[in-house]
């Protein structure tokens, strides 16, 4: 494993876009700094990944890990209701909890529920991750 935030990020994304819950498409995800037109009527995912600081090894500094959360917010339109959309969160939960895949591990996996705005309510998935490698 390396630690490289950019294989991380692309890990973390690709196994949300390669297993949507039923439903969406990869159209209907916003994928960080991508073109993204929000659905007007229709639910919706949005992926931020957040790096947090880098560890290293006391005695020789060359082996690194770093934690992150990747957040996923699970938008359906609002006065919807919340059944589908909490069977969405938790599809999603699972797809990340206690995982190790390319270049990630994942640990825990919590909902928040965000509540509405304008047009939309909002459920977050928040997975803790990290990456360890050496220095290169």
């Amino acid at each position: 494993m390396a630690d490289n935030i950019t294989l991380t990020q692309a890990d973390l994304i690709k196994r949300l876009l390669n297993s949507l819950p039923s439903g969406y498409t990869k159209a209907k995800v916003k994928t960080p700094n991508a073109p993204f037109t929000t659905p007007s009527n229709s639910k919706w995912l949005r992926v931020s990944v957040i790096p947090f600081d880098t560890e290293s090894d006391a005695a020789t500094g060359e082996f690194k890990i770093t934690r992150g959360l990747c957040v996923i917010d699970v938008f359906y339109p609002k006065d919807s209701g919340d059944a589908a959309q909490m069977v969405d969160v938790q599809s999603i939960r699972e797809l990340y909890e206690n995982q190790t895949f390319g270049n990630t591990q994942c640990q825990e996996a919590s909902i928040t529920v965000i509540g509405s705005d304008e047009s939309w309510y909002n459920v977050q998935v928040n997975i803790n991750f990290y990456m360890t490698g050496f220095s290169q």
